[in-house]
C-alpha cells in the first residue's frame, strides 16, 4: 500500500481526533450508587467551545469542505497560479517572506499587547517558549532533521528521485543540474499558514481588547453555560491610559490584514494546489503546535 493510500485513509480516521483535541472532551463515570449485583454508571460528557477552539476547527473544516471543489475544479489548477493576486500572495506574504512576516507580527503583538500593558514577564516567557517550539518544528519539517527534513524524507519514501544517481536531496539535485521528480509533495504552505495564523489568533483572542471584548457578548462557554471571557485581555480603562495605544492599534490592524490574506491563500491552496493527501499531511503538521500550546505552562 502506497503512502498516498495510507494518508487518504487517515483523513477520515483522524476526524474524531480533531474533535477530541478541539472540544476538550472528558468523560466521568459515577459508580457511587452501585450495588453488588447492579452497577448504575452515570456518564457525562463535558466540552468547551471557546473562540480559540473554534479557530482550531476552522482550518480542518475548510480542508474537508474543499475536497469536492478540488475534484470539481482541478482543470483550472494550472491557471490559478498565473493570476496576479495569487502570485503577489505567494511571493510577498507566504513563500519568500512568510516566516519573516510571522516573526515580526508575533513579537510585536506579544510585546505591545501581552507584555507592556502590565509588564507581565510570565506572558513574555510563555510566548517565547511557543515561538521556539514552533520554529524548531518548522525547521525539522522543512529545513533540516539530521540531514533531510521530514517532508523531504516523506517524499523520498513515496518515490521522489533525482535524475543524477546518488543524490537524495532536492536542493542538491537542482544545484547539480539534475531534475527532482517528486510524486508526493507535502504541503508546506498548509503547515506554515495554519500554524502561523493560529498562533497569532491565540494572541489576539487573549490579549487584544477589541477582539476579546467581542466574545463575552456573543460566544457561550458550553462547559459552564455562561458567556465566554478572555482571561488575559486588558480592560478598556487600561487601553485609555496606555501610551502605546495608537501604535498598538496600528500593529493590530496590520496583523488582522495579514491574517485575512493568509486565510485567502489557505483557501486557494485548499482548492487548487497539492493533492488531497499532501494537504492532509500539511494540515496535521500545521495543527500540531497550536494544539500543543494549550498544554504548555
Amino acid at each position: 500500500m502506497s503512502l498516498v493510500h495510507v494518508t487518504w485513509g487517515g483523513v477520515w480516521f483522524s476526524v474524531p481526533f480533531f474533535l477530541v483535541f478541539c472540544f476538550d472532551f472528558s468523560v466521568y463515570v459515577d459508580s457511587s450508587k452501585s450495588t453488588p449485583t447492579t452497577h448504575n454508571c452515570k456518564m457525562s460528557l463535558r466540552y468547551k467551545l471557546s473562540p480559540y477552539n473554534i479557530a482550531l476547527l476552522l482550518y480542518p473544516t475548510v480542508y474537508i469542505g474543499s475536497i469536492p471543489l478540488t475534484l470539481l475544479l482541478k482543470q483550472y489548477n494550472q491557471y490559478i497560479g498565473q493570476i496576479f493576486f495569487v502570485r503577489f500572495l505567494e511571493q510577498y506574504l507566504v513563500s519568500n517572506n512568510g516566516y519573516l512576516w510571522f516573526t515580526t507580527l508575533y513579537w510585536l503583538v506579544v510585546v505591545f499587547t501581552a507584555y507592556l500593558p502590565n509588564r507581565n514577564r510570565d506572558f513574555l516567557i510563555f510566548y517565547t517558549k511557543i515561538y521556539l517550539i514552533n520554529t524548531i518544528w518548522i525547521v525539522v519539517l522543512l529545513e533540516w532533521f539530521f540531514g533531510s527534513p521530514i517532508f523531504e524524507r516523506i517524499s523520498v519514501i513515496a518515490g521522489a528521485t533525482c535524475s543524477i544517481r546518488g543524490i537524495y536531496r532536492e536542493y542538491a539535485c537542482k544545484q547539480s543540474g539534475g531534475v527532482w521528480t517528486d510524486p508526493f509533495d507535502s504541503s508546506s504552505h498548509y503547515t506554515y499558514l495554519i500554524s502561523s495564523s493560529l498562533l497569532i489568533w491565540h494572541l489576539f483572542l487573549n490579549h487584544v481588547t477589541w477582539i476579546s471584548g467581542y466574545f463575552p457578548k456573543h460566544v457561550i462557554d458550553l462547559e459552564n453555560s455562561t458567556h465566554y471571557a478572555a482571561p488575559n485581555s486588558i480592560t478598556v480603562n487600561d487601553v485609555k491610559m496606555d501610551s502605546n495605544r495608537i501604535f498598538r492599534t496600528i500593529i493590530e490592524v496590520i496583523a488582522v490584514f495579514i491574517l485575512i490574506m493568509w486565510f485567502i491563500s489557505y483557501t486557494i491552496t485548499s482548492v487548487f494546489f497539492h493533492t488531497i493527501p499532501e494537504k492532509f499531511v500539511g494540515l496535521l503538521c500545521g495543527l500540531f503546535v497550536p494544539i500543543v500550546l494549550k498544554y504548555i505552562k
